[in-house]
């Protein structure tokens, strides 16, 4: 069997580990595109994000492995959304380090933290300045948009905060886990009307694109907060920073954004209430590891016959 790892997400040393773990495998390096052409010809496995062109290279191939969680690029090509070869993605690995970063980015926030480190490099020390200028989490509505496990578990810490929880999905279960109520997408705008800090956290498909649009950032209320935490392109940015800018909402962290880099010219570096960290959230060595791990389990599984885990739903994205 043959396997190409097409990607170095999980580091350039990944082939070697697995060679070992698996020796009757035969692991092909092929990082770039000019490696995979000739190698993908009788690979029955793809590790990483390949475009059309490799795709329809793979004469013999029976699966697609996406190394992370988001397969949007991987779907946007529509020769393999309409194939019988299952994709499957990384799951779970992510939400322990992004859990921790919308917190991080929340508290940073609620207590003005940007203000506070540029007067610490000043050398300023006026606390009567800072009389009611921090705000606590607990009493306050957090509204989750995209309620899986991302999701849930910034609900269930939110809780721990002292905050109510509601949210919404697109595909709500019976079990709302820690959320006072999980609302089907046609309840987005009351999500929206009653958050103090709304979350963006849902998967990025052609239904979630600019849902969060200026219409439903009017109806925030005033000096509420927005985080972007799973991908760009749910938000219309032009709209948030708009909204930033005339103080109707009074802040925003951003993990992802709609083009990536973000461009140097967006006016979303220069505004004061933004936090932007670039798509970083979730970079730690346990996340790297779990996706390993993940992979590891998936491949045995493949080698034995035995269904894998976390196939994807081409059609919806995720």
């Amino acid at each position: 069997m043959k396997v190409i790892i097409g990607s170095d997400h999980l580091g350039r040393d990944f082939p070697k580990r697995l060679a070992k773990i698996f020796p009757e495998t035969e692991f092909v390096t092929a990082f770039e595109k000019g490696q995979q052409k000739k190698a993908v010809l009788d690979a029955q496995v793809f590790f990483g994000w390949p475009d059309a062109e490799i795709f329809e290279a793979c004469k013999k191939l029976q699966w697609i492995a996406c190394p992370g969680t988001g397969i949007d690029k991987i779907v946007s090509i529509p020769e393999i959304t309409n194939s019988n070869i299952p994709v499957t993605n990384a799951p779970g690995a992510h939400v322990p380090a992004m859990t921790e970063h919308v917190f991080g980015m929340m508290i940073f926030l609620a207590h003005n933290f940007k203000e506070l480190i540029c007067e610490q490099k000043l050398r300023i020390w006026d606390d009567e300045h800072w009389f009611g200028r921090m705000e606590e989490l607990g009493g306050r509505t957090i509204g989750i948009f995209g309620f899986g496990r991302l999701g849930r578990s910034i609900g269930l810490r939110a809780t721990q905060f002292g905050m109510r929880v509601l949210a919404v999905d697109p595909n709500p279960g019976p079990d709302s886990g820690s959320a006072e109520v999980v609302w089907p997408l046609d309840r987005l705008d009351d999500l929206v009307k009653m958050s103090d800090w709304l979350i963006v956290s849902a998967p990025y498909i052609p239904e979630t694109h600019h849902l969060i649009n200026v219409d439903r950032i009017r109806m925030m209320k005033p000096g509420a907060r927005v985080i972007v935490i799973s991908r760009g392109g749910i938000v219309e940015e032009n709209a948030l920073g708009e909204a930033l800018k005339s103080g109707h909402l009074a802040g925003a962290g951003i993990d992802a954004t709609e083009v990536e880099p973000l461009p140097k010219d967006s006016p979303l570096w220069d505004q004061e209430n933004i936090i932007l960290t670039q798509h970083a959230s979730a970079l730690t060595p346990e996340l790297f590891e779990g996706r390993r791990l993940v992979f590891i389990d998936n491949l045995r599984r493949f080698i034995k016959g035995v269904p894998l885990q976390n196939i994807c739903d081409k059609k919806l994205g995720y």
